[in-house]
């Protein structure tokens, strides 16, 4: 069906690299477009999407959450959620039926079922989400893992962005391990494990255009 998934750390260029890829092969290129795709899957505004993509939630922020939308708490991620909450049940008023909310893990259902009919569909290179652990078994998809020394990596952000240097330094590092945590969370995986990937480029290396062509 020909599928290329794409796993990038933040400012290595992975995203032009993809955009390349999938002009040169006439493949769709899918990225933020799996935001509004589910926002309008989940009849809520692309803003509520944008706030899980690829940015998991802090485990007690999680908890609190799952209180307020699940009757059950054994409902809750993890024993130890299950545990700490169920203290706190009792004191719950809220009847569920009156809540429609949309959480982490039903926005990253949404994202995995779009990215799989994506994938059926084929001739397609699907940026970040999981994808090479959701299309892990499906052998006609190609694994890619982009990455790039710091010092590139923070002059992209610097010129792409207008920070510092000490800002783009920051960034990088609350964006790579957002994307690990999601990846962990979600897939069980390791984000940098090579053994996911059939192919990893250094763009600090090769640059954009070679790496579109490799």
């Amino acid at each position: 069906m020909g599928v290329i998934t794409i796993s990038r750390q933040y400012g290595s260029e992975g995203r032009k690299v993809g955009r390349a890829v999938a002009e040169a092969l006439g493949y769709l290129y899918i990225d933020k477009d799996l935001i509004v795709e589910v926002a309008h899957e989940a009849q809520v505004p692309v803003s509520e999407v944008a706030r899980y993509d690829e940015c998991p939630e802090h485990p007690v922020l999680r908890v609190f959450r799952k209180l307020l939308i699940s009757p059950y708490p054994e409902d809750l991620v993890g024993p130890w959620e299950g545990e700490w909450a169920s203290g706190f049940w009792v004191h719950r008023q809220i009847d569920p039926g009156d809540i429609v909310f949309l959480d982490e893990d039903t926005c990253v259902r949404l994202t995995q079922e779009a990215m799989l009919r994506l994938a059926y569909r084929g001739n397609v290179v699907l940026m970040g989400r999981g994808g090479q652990a959701l299309l892990a078994q499906h052998f006609d998809v190609l694994h890619v893992r982009i990455v790039a020394p710091e010092v590139f990596r923070v002059n992209t952000i610097v010129e792409r962005e207008g920070l510092s240097r000490a800002e783009a330094i920051r960034q990088i590092q609350k964006v790579d391990e957002q994307r690990k945590r999601y990846i962990k969370r979600h897939y069980t995986v390791n984000w940098d494990d090579p053994l996911h990937y059939h192919l990893i480029i250094n763009t600090g290396w090769t640059g954009v255009e070679v790496a579109a062509c490799l």
